[in-house]
């Protein structure tokens, strides 16, 4: 078994991470890893063998530090990534640390909002941005991006990465994914006319900017022009919107939306492998947590009307 002291250790991550990279890993996920396995590579310190116990310590010094959960499950699903790598290129012996699960859930129930809650978040006054008569003001632009969180279940990455040749017909939008992966989307109606509001708004900003992109979202706030709108705008979007309705803008992000897409979905009657296909997971064991979502809407309804909930 191979001793992993400091030095040497960060010299294997960055091979790791150029493994990553070749496999198309999204540059977001990139710094994640760096960051969780250089700290696991401090935590181990010199001559360090990589074994069950030592990752075992690992957990519980994060436990102890305070992080949530879900940063926790993070980190360690960094450090099994980094030591199958270890594994693939025969630097650690095979089968050292599977059966290592974070003491909490990994399916852990998200806190969706309702179909009301979600529309009127949508359909409400767009909160609009910097001063009276900015160019910065796209409600046509914000109402969009949020028709397509939710109508499409995207991620917010794979929402600022579409082009406008990527729809195909009125109905049809080609998304990238994870890993570049490519799958196909359904625009309903209120999406569809949200981009038809969009689009000559859009071409009239292009020309008075002096701006080409073909990205469906572009930026032009605090004074900057970008050819494509970032993440952070896009958070910056969902939360503006929520503060606006009276919503609290800290619950709401564009993540949300996506599990309120694919959760309202199963609670209407669609299979759980159309779903998975329309969010584009690998594995259909990653959607069943929607399943348990309605599930649990159902005992709460059942616990709020029946005469016998309660005894």
């Amino acid at each position: 078994m191979p001793a992993i002291p400091g030095p040497a250790s960060l010299n294997l991550v960055e091979g790791f991470l150029t493994h990553c990279s070749a496999r198309n890993f999204s540059a977001h996920t990139l710094r994640a890893y760096r960051a969780d396995l250089t700290r696991f590579v401090a935590f181990a310190g010199e001559d360090t063998a990589v074994d069950r116990k030592l990752v075992r310590r690992f957990l519980v010094q994060l436990y102890n530090a305070g992080l949530k959960p879900t940063s926790v499950r993070r980190q360690l699903a960094a450090v099994k990534s980094f030591c199958r790598w270890l594994e693939a290129e025969g630097l650690l012996e095979a089968g050292l640390i599977d059966y290592i699960a974070s003491r909490y859930r990994r399916d852990e129930l998200p806190d969706v909002p309702n179909v009301g809650e979600v529309t009127h978040l949508i359909e409400g006054e767009i909160l609009q941005h910097g001063p009276a008569n900015c160019a910065a003001q796209k409600p046509e632009r914000d109402r969009l991006a949020l028709e397509l969180l939710y109508g499409c279940g995207l991620r917010a990455s794979e929402l600022v990465g579409i082009n406008c040749e990527d729809f195909h017909g009125e109905d049809v939008l080609l998304i990238r994914g994870k890993g570049k992966k490519e799958r196909q989307v359904i625009v309903g109606e209120c999406a569809r006319a949200a981009l038809k509001a969009w689009l000559p708004v859009r071409q009239n900003l292009l020309q008075r900017i002096h701006l080409k992109t073909p990205a469906l979202f572009f930026g032009m706030g605090r004074g900057k022009v970008t050819e494509r709108l970032d993440v952070r705008s896009v958070r910056r979007i969902v939360g503006s919107a929520a503060e606006a309705r009276g919503l609290d803008p800290e619950k709401w992000h564009p993540h949300l939306l996506r599990h309120a897409y694919a959760t309202h979905l199963c609670d209407n009657g669609a299979s759980l492998q159309s779903v998975s296909v329309l969010l584009g997971h690998a594995k259909i064991s990653t959607t069943q947590i929607y399943t348990r979502v309605s599930t649990g809407r159902l005992k709460r309804s059942y616990d709020a009307a029946h005469p016998h909930a309660q005894k």
